[in-house]
């Protein structure tokens, strides 16, 4: 039989649950176990505490390749169930690079297509009294769905947008003191 390198990674870390029992018998919280380097039979790779990727890894490797039931590899790793498939999945997808931390929100930059800005500018030249609103609501009947703050976006970036006068200010009153 192999030697599963993935069985040898782990160290201490203070962390949850799991039933030991303190010299009196009562129940004492166990360490959960975190890999912090990899053993394998030719040395030891070690893994920063902060790796998050690599830790991940090996927990996947532990979980589809050691053989051993998937909630010991969860409850070593310190994972949910939900954690560990969305890691696989992500893993099966992306590879490592899938692992990395993401921050929320888009993965790349949505750009409106040249025809919806070409067709938002053209209309407010045309019809300078129309608003940002009534130019989204076309560009939806024509089967472009632009919300009204990216029309605005768009009309900012042209120069196309009117300044609100502002209500002149009474001058202050005169009260006489020099």
């Amino acid at each position: 039989m192999a030697h599963d390198p993935t069985l040898d990674a782990t160290a201490a870390r203070p962390g949850t649950q799991g039933g030991t029992q303190a010299p009196d018998g009562s129940p004492r919280l166990a360490r959960r176990t975190v890999a912090q380097e990899i053993r394998g039979p030719g040395g030891v790779l070690p893994i920063g505490p902060k790796d998050e990727a690599a830790i991940d890894l090996v927990m996947l490797v532990a979980g589809e390749t050691s053989g051993r039931p998937l909630e010991d590899v969860l409850r070593q790793f310190g994972r949910s169930r939900s954690t560990y498939y969305e890691k696989l999945r992500r893993f099966r997808e992306g590879g490592l690079e899938g692992l990395l931390s993401r921050p929320p929100g888009p993965r790349s930059p949505w750009r409106r297509p040249i025809e919806v800005v070409r067709f938002i500018v053209t209309a407010k030249l045309r019809h300078p009294d129309r608003s940002a609103a009534a130019i989204a609501e076309e560009l939806a009947r024509l089967g472009h769905a632009v919300s009204v703050r990216s029309v605005e976006r768009t009309l900012s970036q042209f120069g196309l947008t009117r300044v609100q006068p502002r209500p002149a200010t009474p001058p202050p009153p005169d009260t006489g003191v020099p």
